[in-house]
């Protein structure tokens, strides 16, 4: 069975923090980015096999809005 990655980010007006962790809570990155579509792209391109995320949104972000 592959490894499931969750990750957790923050997203804020300017930036978006990260954490990617393993199921048994074994922390695997911990960062942060512009909150740039082009970054955030890029970030998940490199993301490493299947994952599961959540995210915490402020109004303060429509670039990144659907």
């Amino acid at each position: 069975m592959e490894r499931v990655y969750y990750i957790g980010l923050d997203i804020h007006k300017k930036t978006i923090s990260y954490c990617i962790k393993l199921e048994d809570g074994t922390k695997v990155k911990q960062g942060e980015m512009a909150a740039e579509r082009k970054a955030l792209g890029q970030w998940i391109s490199e993301l490493p096999g299947h994952w599961k995320g959540a995210m915490e949104l402020s109004a303060c972000c429509p670039t990144l809005k659907a």
